[in-house]
């Protein structure tokens, strides 16, 4: 398959080499089937050239259901038995579609993206939990074209996702809430490393830059996000994530890696203006 020329649009730093691309979870609660061309449309008309895939905008609508505005903050309340048998059988038929499924779907939104001249770099993927399904989403990914995939990774599965990274020569960027449960998982592969989000960082009252500054050569991508110091999501500029000393840092130390736009603050998740916005933002900070 032959790849479209592609650019590579700068932050506004001279001689930058950290990228901007699109975190597609800014726009969550699009379909798997109405997201693409969406998504596609917002890349061009912002000026990006990568982007993060999430699972739900590849995986049938049905077996992950698209994800309401708000849905994060509310409680949780304890499913019911009636829900717990549901979603075994959801999990069973998505389990089943990752195996059978041909990598020329893959392959047709890969080409999708790359005849605007735009890139898949990054799939961020809800882990199976088998060895052969493990392996078929690294299939999908390299089916893709992507440079990595980001997900959150089960202790007791460390193991065999770090084959599945060997055995395929993937990068595998860690999503994590336990710092310490990653930093362990991370010695397990030459090919772990680090997705970490400065507004979740920033949630959980962990500084952002700090954190960055001391394991930015661990990292493979980065996620821009803003919230308030232990609190929620907020939009660009006014919460505490440090989102402008983060960038500058990375780009003094001319890191080669992506930095994703997302955009999850009440009101988002469907708007691709709010998308817009935050682009604008980030790229303002260091005109």
């Amino acid at each position: 398959m032959a790849a479209t020329a592609c650019f590579r649009p700068s932050l506004g730093f001279a001689d930058s080499s950290l990228n901007l691309g699109l975190n597609t979870w800014s726009l969550r609660a699009l379909s798997q089937e109405e997201a693409l061309p969406v998504i596609i449309q917002v890349m061009k008309q912002t000026g990006l050239h990568d982007c993060q895939l999430i699972f739900s905008h590849v995986e049938p609508a049905k077996l992950n259901p698209v994800f309401p505005v708000g849905l994060l903050s509310a409680p949780k309340l304890p499913p019911t038995p009636q829900q717990l048998e549901e979603r075994k059988k959801t999990e069973a038929a998505l389990t089943e579609w990752r195996l059978s499924v041909p990598m020329s779907y893959f392959e047709k939104i890969r080409d999708a993206f790359e005849k605007q001249g735009l890139r898949i770099n990054c799939y961020a993927a809800r882990l199976g939990g088998s060895e052969a399904e493990i392996d078929r989403q690294f299939l999908m990914a390299k089916a893709l074209g992507v440079s990595s995939i980001n997900a959150r990774v089960a202790e007791p599965m460390t193991s065999v996702v770090a084959a599945a990274a060997e055995k395929h020569r993937l990068i595998v960027g860690f999503q994590f809430s336990d710092v310490n449960m990653m930093q362990r998982q991370l010695k397990a592969s030459k090919y772990f490393r680090m997705d970490p989000d400065i507004g979740d960082m920033t949630k959980a009252k962990i500084d952002a830059l700090q954190f960055v500054q001391a394991n930015y050569q661990s990292m493979s991508s980065l996620d821009l996000k803003d919230a308030a110091l232990g609190g929620a999501s907020v939009p660009f500029g006014e919460g505490d994530s440090r989102m402008k000393e983060v960038l500058q840092f990375l780009n003094e130390k001319k890191v080669p890696f992506s930095a994703y736009v997302d955009c999850d603050y009440a009101g988002t998740g469907r708007s691709t203006e709010e998308v817009k916005k935050c682009v604008s933002y980030v790229r303002s900070m260091i005109a």
